[in-house]
């Protein structure tokens, strides 16, 4: 999976369009792109004689084959269209006075599933702006567990390449779902970049709002290229939804139940709320990719079947 394009196609065609969303993929393993420390919204360093960019294949809005990704990612395309691919969702609650995320931390730590951690240390709140740590343990991670995705809104995606120079392995992350996007199309595109080697459990904070003008034209909302997804969205207060992805997520979560970090509250919870709240969401933003604005819509493949259900046509 490769296309044609430069590091000039990606500022033009995202950049300048207004559908960066500073996840830092494109920058995270090419040298001719960096990111604002004031924004953290992305831009070119030089020009680039590359006619295939990674830059460009890396960055989850220049264009986003969602079901060729997920035949990659998890070797299966999802029978659920707003929640993704996924093998179990459960409903949760801290079983001491941890949150609910520092202790699945806690427990990939204790499992080996990381040995270190990407998380984003917030540095302003207006703009939303995040920048990337690389933690070695959960007493060093505990401080920049994030409670909203807002205080993950930057280019954490850079994390993962500065772990790679660092040759750090088992590098787990805990991102917001367009991060993911952007990390799952490098570890499945035909680059060489180190990430495959370097990644290993990957967290998502549902998202619930956007802080740039890129988040208008995002449709996943509940970090369909996770290992698990935290969802607080549709459980009670102080508990929080599981979507559990991956036999790497499920090992993280039954440590962590069985080390009695986690108490399951609902082992078939209703889910009715949570899918109501990712479907408003996920509709407001696919009528504004095919409304007034069609030309923004061309980075992501479109699912008939999906704007169907979605728009009701």
């Amino acid at each position: 999976m490769k296309v044609e394009k430069s590091s000039q196609d990606l500022e033009s065609e995202v950049i300048f369009a207004g559908l960066c969303i500073h996840c830092g993929s494109c920058n995270a393993f090419c040298p001719h792109m960096a990111f604002s420390e004031e924004t953290g919204q992305a831009y070119v360093v030089d020009e680039c004689a590359e006619t295939v960019g990674l830059c460009y294949n890396a960055c989850p809005r220049s264009f986003l084959p969602v079901s060729e990704i997920e035949k990659r990612f998890f070797g299966e395309t999802r029978v659920d269209l707003g929640v993704g691919v996924y093998k179990d969702i459960i409903q949760v609650k801290s079983a001491n006075k941890d949150e609910i995320l520092f202790n699945l931390v806690q427990a990939a730590f204790d499992e080996g599933a990381v040995e270190h951690m990407v998380l984003g240390e917030q540095k302003s709140k207006k703009p939303p702006v995040a920048f990337p740590v690389v933690v070695d343990g959960p007493k060093d991670a505990k401080k920049y567990i994030p409670s909203s995705t807002m205080e993950n809104a930057g280019p954490l995606i850079t994390g993962i390449g500065q772990a790679y120079l660092d040759k750090k392995k088992n590098v787990g992350i805990i991102a917001n779902p367009c991060h993911l996007q952007g990390l799952a199309k490098l570890l499945t595109n035909d680059f060489n970049t180190g990430a495959r080697e370097t990644v290993s459990l990957k967290i998502a904070y549902a998202c619930s709002s956007g802080g740039m003008a890129g988040c208008r034209y995002c449709t996943d909302f509940s970090g369909e290229f996770s290992d698990v997804s935290y969802s607080p969205w549709g459980a009670p207060k102080g508990e929080a939804l599981l979507i559990i992805r991956t036999e790497l997520g499920k090992k993280v979560v039954d440590a962590a139940v069985k080390s009695k970090l986690l108490e399951i509250t609902e082992k078939n919870p209703d889910l009715s709320e949570m899918k109501k709240f990712l479907n408003k969401k996920r509709k407001k933003n696919f009528k504004t990719l095919i409304g007034d604005s069609i030309i923004a819509a061309k980075y992501l493949e479109l699912n008939l079947e999906e704007l169907e259900e979605l728009l009701g046509e």
